[in-house]
């Protein structure tokens, strides 16, 4: 199985794989995150490339940065592009 960028970054340090596909559904669902894999996808993934996935998976950048702001960042994780959006 080829992973792309994004499943690499965020699943550096995991035996089981969570796949692109997977990520976008917690974003476009609004699901609570089941794992801090979704963190990593909003603090260490590169703007760029979190833009495409967002393009990719037709997760609009108004309902990324919503996500962001229910979930990720009231725990105290930062992506400044999503606070400067």
């Amino acid at each position: 199985m080829s992973l792309t960028p994004i499943e690499i970054t965020v699943n550096r340090s995991y035996k089981n794989i969570i796949t692109e596909k997977e990520l976008a559904n917690h974003i476009i669902n609004m699901k609570r995150p089941e794992s801090e894999r979704i963190f990593v996808l909003f603090t260490e993934v590169p703007v760029g490339l979190l833009l495409k996935f967002a393009l990719n998976n037709n997760i609009e950048i108004k309902k990324l940065k919503e996500y962001y702001e229910t979930y990720i960042k009231p725990l105290g994780f930062k992506n400044e592009y999503l606070d400067n959006y």
